[in-house]
């Protein structure tokens, strides 16, 4: 379901937020205000709930909010990294392939160009649906890295490439911490924290104003509107390769002839 949020604008993705909130807001209205006189308390009469719940609630939430966005910062770091490293070392693996023979040299060449190809064609793509490390998709670039590998190991001279096969081998480390980047973000269990916190507290406003209808709606839409602003941010940036500011694969189209 995140992934339909992700895809949005992000003008879409904040109003899309926002109406759910706001739809959860009045249903939360609706069900105090229909509760209420059937438990045997007035609509006009304030009820015996301390507002201090509210403000527990409240910093619970910004608990929660604050350590998933470090661990989406974190994510964002490492993913772009990441990137930034696999296209250092493909030019660096170019770089040094001018010792090799003429053929091997050639081949070499295409085989990472192939290679960079396949990862602007396939695997961003495939990052961009979170599909699984183990999926087949991500193959179709691998055998290009690992035939370029295997070829340079084969050689009879090996440890006077072993440069190159160095930087081979820091392309794949770098390629496997890529990917591994594009499924992180806030988990399952973050998430239900989040939306339990958070509903929790706009119940306790509802029911803390519930007294004062003009005040039980302004004080309930303005809490919706400040955790919307907080969701839409964490879901803006919760993945690294999906959404309108992901990472994009400039570094490697940098590298493509022309």
């Amino acid at each position: 379901m995140f992934i339909l949020f992700h895809q949005l604008p992000l003008a879409g993705m904040f109003f899309a937020v926002l109406a759910l909130g706001l739809a959860a807001c009045w249903l939360l209205i609706g069900l105090v205000r229909f509760a209420i006189p059937r438990v045997g308390f007035r609509l006009d009469h304030q009820l015996p709930i301390r507002d201090s719940i509210i403000n527990a609630c409240g910093a619970l939430f910004a608990l929660i909010v604050a350590f998933s966005a470090v661990g989406i910062w974190n994510d964002a770091v490492s993913a772009r990294t990441a990137v930034q490293r696999e296209a250092d070392a493909v030019e660096t693996a170019l770089a040094l392939s001018v010792v090799l023979p003429e053929e091997t040299r050639s081949e070499l060449a295409k085989g990472l160009q192939d290679y960079m190809r396949e990862v602007v064609a396939i695997d961003w793509p495939a990052m961009a649906k979170s599909m699984p490390l183990t999926d087949p998709v991500f193959d179709q670039s691998e055998k290009h890295l690992l035939g370029a590998i295997h070829l340079v190991s084969r050689l009879n001279a090996a440890a006077a490439y072993s440069p190159l096969l160095n930087q081979l081998l820091e392309i794949r480390h770098a390629r496997l911490a890529r990917l591994s980047a594009s499924i992180a973000g806030v988990t399952w269990a973050q998430w239900c924290a989040m939306w339990l916190i958070s509903t929790t507290t706009l119940l306790a406003i509802v029911i803390c104003n519930s007294h004062s209808f003009r005040m039980q709606i302004v004080a309930a839409h303005l809490y919706v509107l400040v955790v919307s602003a907080a969701y839409f941010v964490i879901l803006a940036h919760d993945r690294p390769f999906i959404g309108r500011i992901s990472i994009q694969p400039t570094a490697f189209q940098q590298l493509l002839p022309r």
